[in-house]
This record gives C-alpha cells, sequence and structure tokens, in this order.
C-alpha cells in the first residue's frame, strides 16, 4: 500500500490535469497569433518574452503570463478600444506553440523538448533519447560487465602500486628501510594480491635503501683512504720542512767556516748541493699534498652529491608517484561509475523490469511542486520530468 501511495498521488495530480488544460495559462516561451478581422495587415505571431509580456502594435506590452488564451483576447480588444485606434475590432488569438519542457537524470540527451498536447512522460523519455543507464551509449553492459570489471580491478591494481611506491619513496627519505604499508589492506581487493604488492615493494624498499648504504660505503672508503693520504703526506711534509731548515742552518754554517778559512770550499759545495735535494723533495711532496688535497675534497663534495642527489631523486620520484595515484584515482571512479551503469541494468532485470524513477516538477498557483509520475502520466508545458535510476551498488564488486 506505501509503494502505491506514489502513483496514487500521480493519479490524482494528472486528473487535476484535465481542467488545467482546458483552460491552460500562458507563460514565457508560449507563441500566439493575433490577427484582427478585417485588418489586413495585424496579424502577428509573437511570444510571450521572460517578463511574461507580449508586445503588439497599437497597444504596446500587455502582461499575458497567467491568462487564458481568451483573457489575452479581451485585454488586446481593450487595448485597441482604449488606444482609439479601432472601433468594435473583433480579434482573434490563437496559441500556436507552447513552450517547451525539460528532461533531466538519467536520459541520453537532457534538455529542453518542444511540448505537443497529450504528451506522456515516456514519449518524453523517448524523444530525450531514451534511459541513459539501459542503452549505455549503444553498449550492453550485461556483455561488457566482465572486460569492466577487470578494468576496474586492473586500475586498482596500479593505484595499489603507486601508493605502496609512496609510502615507500617516504619512508626512504626518512632514513628508514620498512614502510608501514598497512593502509593498502582497505583496498577491494583479493587479500592475497595486497599482501603480494605490498611484499613486493617493502622487498623493492630493503635492496634500495641496502644498495645506496653500499655506493654510500664504498665512496667513504675511498674519502678515508685520501683523508690518511693526506695525513701522512703533511707529516712528511713537516718533517721534510725541518730537515730542510736544519740544512740551510749547516749550509750558513760553512759558508761562515769558509770565509774565516777553517773549512774547505769543497765541504760547502757539499752542503750546498744537500739542501739543493732536501728542497727539491720538499717541493715535491708539498705538490703531492696540494693535489692529494684536492682528490680529498671532490671526493667529499662526491659523497655529499650522493646524498644530495638520492634525496632530489626521492623527492621527484614522490612527487610523480603522488600525481600518478590521483590520476589513478580518477580511472577507478570513472571504471566504477561504468560498474555502477552496468549494475543499473541488472538490478532493473531483477526487479522484473520496473521502470525508473519519474518525478515531474511543475509550477502550480506559483510554487513549485514534486509529483511522481508513471511511464503514461501526461506531462504540461513547462514542466521538468527528472528521470533517475537507482543503481544496485553490491551488483558487482572487485573480487567477487
Amino acid at each position: 500500500m506505501i509503494r502505491a501511495l506514489p502513483f496514487l498521488l500521480a493519479a490524482v495530480a494528472l486528473c487535476a490535469a484535465g481542467p488545467a488544460r482546458a483552460t491552460y495559462r500562458l507563460g514565457p516561451g508560449d507563441v500566439v497569433e493575433v490577427s484582427v478581422l478585417g485588418v489586413q495587415d495585424y496579424r502577428r505571431r509573437v511570444t510571450v518574452d521572460v517578463d511574461g509580456a507580449v508586445a503588439l502594435p497599437l497597444v504596446g506590452e500587455i502582461p499575458a503570463e497567467g491568462l487564458a488564451v481568451g483573457d489575452l483576447r479581451r485585454r488586446i480588444t481593450e487595448g485597441l478600444v482604449a488606444g482609439r485606434a479601432l472601433k468594435n475590432p473583433d480579434v482573434t488569438v490563437e496559441l500556436v506553440e507552447y513552450r517547451p519542457f525539460y528532461v533531466s537524470g538519467d536520459v541520453a540527451r537532457p534538455g529542453a523538448i518542444p511540448y505537443r498536447p497529450g504528451l506522456t512522460a515516456r514519449v518524453a523519455v523517448a524523444l530525450a533519447g531514451g534511459y541513459d543507464a539501459l542503452r549505455f551509449r549503444s553498449e550492453n553492459p550485461l556483455l561488457l560487465a566482465p572486460e569492466i570489471r577487470g578494468q576496474y580491478e586492473a586500475a586498482w591494481v596500479e593505484l595499489l602500486r603507486r601508493q605502496a611506491r609512496f609510502l615507500t619513496l617516504t619512508a626512504e627519505a626518512d632514513g628508514k628501510d620498512t614502510a608501514d604499508l598497512s593502509s593498502l589492506s582497505a583496498a577491494p581487493l583479493q587479500p592475497g594480491t595486497v599482501a603480494a604488492l605490498a611484499a613486493s615493494e617493502a622487498r623493492d624498499l630493503k635492496a634500495r635503501v641496502a644498495d645506496f648504504a653500499r655506493q654510500k660505503l664504498f665512496q667513504e672508503r675511498a674519502l678515508d683512504r685520501l683523508k690518511a693520504n693526506v695525513a701522512d703526506l703533511e707529516t712528511s711534509a713537516q718533517q721534510q720542512e725541518v730537515i730542510v731548515g736544519r740544512q740551510r742552518e749547516a749550509v750558513e754554517r760553512s759558508s761562515l767556516s769558509f770565509a774565516k778559512g777553517v773549512s774547505p770550499v769543497m765541504r760547502a759545495e757539499e752542503e750546498n748541493r744537500a739542501l739543493a735535494a732536501l728542497s727539491s723533495q720538499f717541493q715535491e711532496t708539498t705538490a703531492r699534498l696540494v693535489a692529494a688535497r684536492k682528490e680529498r675534497d671532490e671526493a667529499a663534495r662526491g659523497v655529499e652529491r650522493l646524498v644530495e642527489e638520492r634525496r632530489q631523486r626521492l623527492l621527484r620520484e614522490g612527487q610523480d608517484a603522488l600525481v600518478d595515484v590521483e590520476r589513478l584515482r580518477s580511472q577507478v571512479k570513472a571504471s566504477g561509475e561504468r560498474l555502477l551503469y552496468a549494475g543499473a541494468v541488472k538490478a532493473q532485470v531483477q526487479r522484473g523490469g520496473r521502470g525508473p524513477d519519474l518525478v515531474v516538477h511543475r509550477r502550480v498557483e506559483g510554487a513549485m511542486q514534486a509529483i511522481a509520475v508513471a511511464e503514461d502520466g501526461e506531462l504540461l508545458p513547462g514542466d521538468v520530468l527528472d528521470v533517475a535510476i537507482r543503481p544496485d551498488l553490491s551488483v558487482f564488486a572487485p573480487g567477487q
């Protein structure tokens, strides 16, 4: 009894529409033809404008919204008489074109449609291209359902993979070799699939972290060797500098003794040759020390570059993964909507062919009213027919 209530209300509303058609009220969009008997040039086809008025020669604008055709005829006659344009004019007013009605919701081509007397909701839906969910863009969704479901699950798998990659990249950037992937279990996929994806990404994270650790350790060991070499050369240079200083002192003493005639000239020459050799060794060690320091500094910058390049790579890959996640969310949503359409068709079949919900939005005495109608219910100009197909959300689901 409760289910029949909307249709009983619709029947009452449609029965009340009979008198309304007999005393049809004009509104914006209606087209009327006005003529005066015996006045050849006074024949006008005018449209009721958005302000609800019609504009005619000799009388100007006349309010027409809400008037019956006969009322409008009387007003035009009164206007012609009051303006003394015509005496006893015989005015004829005909409604030649109704204002359109509108169809919205689950139809192929929603929008405005010209009205014809006796139009029913069934005909209106047909003029709007038919039920969109049942037509499914000229394809059979029941036959395509396995393919659509496969696309839906594939989109979810790819989304899950990119989500897992984003989580592992975030953990890697934080210096961790494990990531919390528990949020992936909420995906509507088989638990085994989710677990396999999580395990694969976890292994990949550990491999990436271990590989970076090896690279960094290798460069750090090379840097340590270079630091040790620099330290040895610095020690050698310091020792040689001391020896060179002592040899200079020896040369000075030898030169002083030679000047006094105490030592022979050969002694002074030997001391000078020794000083030259030691100075050459010191200069060579100093040059090697400069080169070793440069190599050490370059190796240190190499370690810094390795760390910085990894940080930049993780940031870039994390951003790319986040963009992919959002893109794949849209794909999952689109595939899910196609599944809902397919589910709607199956739901209609399971309900024994009961049609969708049809509601007419109609202005009655200045107020909009929503009236549930059957497919054979009649429409009026200016009506808005809303078509809604309620899909069965549980018809298809991943993993079933």
